[in-house]
């Protein structure tokens, strides 16, 4: 597939990487000429210098034979105009990146597809969506769903209480979920392994597991947790994404107060969302974290736009006894050093609004990848197309093609989700999530695309 990516900031240029690695002819332009340099060096595709909405660099980066544009720049005006001189080339599917809801909320005055969009990706709302996962699962360390949320991948730490702990894969698959449940990868000793069945899980382990949403409460409790119907939680923040997160929990079940430094904003959603508690206070104020009761939290929710808020505000929840915090930071080299200090869950809202533009494009021949966090292993969703070298086979047919480090985890079928046997046959139409090794990814796309 041809590949037009505008746009090289975190978004685009973790696009262009995991693209890359299922041999698409991808081109890139960056209107940020030391950016572009360095994407270049970094990157094997072609990598282009200007603006993505000057008919000329679009024209050079190849859009006339493009199958497919992702518009992802940090600014919604350019997409909208990359979008539509796309559809003047002709581009079949045209993905913009829109942070305003003003383009699509219901009582807009924007026709988006008289505009050349087919597709839009808001980064916030899929920020939220991951950070609702780990609410969903509480102490999870890694959190994806899959299949619109229908099969849901999730890492936990092995403790010696946990009724999985010291038992082999095929015990657990044979005396407790027959199934329900995949464990899909291990990492153990810092390092990252595909489990068989005699594979036995022991203390200390961080299981990845593979099942679909209605085993949740029956997987929680393999890892010995109980999910609360109702819970406490507080979310602070100034950002777009503090207006989704009150979208998103106006109905929930949760007790929810929300915490706004900014006054007239504070006000507007208070005014937007009736029924929620909405307060102005800075979650930086210890005195008001007592106020606010956060020992009785079970999640403490920090999305401003502002890393350096997020992480104090949360520092100080969890020290005045927040059960979990969750914080948003677009800087993900610092992942494991904000964990180490007790930070449970850091969310990058670029790299979740390129994990959903996978997911949305993969509605085609594309593999969704999640990458699991410090492990060389990732989660892969193919649709399996009519000609594709696996359709009609069965799984033990294709083993040997199959590299080393890979297993086919789980099968949806309209409306059927299974955990493949040997006899299982792959059919055409049929989305297989699989999990391989990092350096495996290119083959496998050679195997399960046509």
């Amino acid at each position: 597939m041809r590949i037009v990516i505008v746009g090289g900031g975190v978004v685009g240029s973790a696009l262009a990487e995991n693209l890359s690695r299922e041999d698409h002819h991808l081109s890139l332009i960056e209107s940020d000429p030391g950016l572009s340099e360095e994407l270049a060096e970094k990157l094997d595709i072609k990598v282009l210098a200007g603006s993505g909405s000057s008919p000329e660099v679009l024209r050079d980066a190849g859009i006339e034979q493009a199958d497919l544009v992702l518009a992802v720049t940090p600014n919604d005006e350019v997409n909208l105009v990359v979008c539509a001189l796309a559809a003047q080339f002709g581009v079949r599917r045209r993905v913009a990146r829109l942070r305003s809801r003003d383009y699509t909320r219901p009582d807009a005055l924007v026709d988006l597809e008289g505009l050349g969009v087919t597709d839009v990706i808001h980064p916030e709302q899929a920020m939220v969506d991951q950070i609702l996962q780990y609410v969903e699962t509480p102490h999870a360390v890694e959190a994806a769903n899959f299949e619109n949320g229908r099969v849901l991948l999730r890492g936990y730490h092995v403790r010696e209480n946990m009724p999985l702990a010291g038992r082999t894969l095929k015990e657990i698959r044979a005396e407790i979920a027959p199934t329900i449940l995949l464990i899909a990868a291990i990492l153990r000793g810092g390092r990252g392994m595909i489990p068989d069945g005699s594979t036995r899980i022991e203390p200390g382990d961080v299981v990845y597991a593979l099942f679909p949403r209605e085993a949740t409460d029956q997987f929680l409790r393999l890892v010995g947790i109980e999910r609360k119907k109702s819970c406490k939680m507080i979310v602070t923040g100034d950002s777009y994404a503090l207006w989704e997160m009150a979208s998103a929990l106006q109905d929930s079940p949760h007790r929810v107060t929300f915490v706004n430094p900014d006054r007239a904003q504070a006000s507007r959603v208070a005014e937007a969302f009736g029924g929620i508690e909405v307060i102005h206070g800075d979650c930086t104020d210890t005195e008001l974290l007592k106020e606010l009761n956060v020992e009785a939290a079970s999640f403490f929710v920090a999305v401003s736009n502002q890393a350096d808020y997020n992480i104090l505000s949360a520092l100080l929840a969890k020290a005045e006894g927040a059960n979990e915090v969750i914080v948003t930071a677009t800087e993900s080299r610092h992942d494991r050093l904000f964990r180490s200090i007790g930070i449970d869950h850091v969310v990058n809202p670029r790299l979740t609004a390129a994990r959903e533009i996978l997911e949305t494009i993969s509605r085609g021949q594309l593999g969704a990848a999640v990458e699991l966090a410090d492990v060389d292993i990732d989660a892969v969703r193919y649709v399996i197309d009519p000609r594709s070298p696996v359709a009609g086979k069965t799984v033990k047919s294709i083993a040997k093609k199959l590299k080393r480090g890979t297993i086919i985890g789980v099968l949806v079928r309209e409306d059927s989700l299974l955990l493949p046997s040997g006899d299982t046959t792959i059919q055409a139409e049929d989305h297989v999530i699989v999990v391989t090794r990092k350096e495996n990814l290119g083959a496998l796309a050679r195997l399960f695309r046509a």
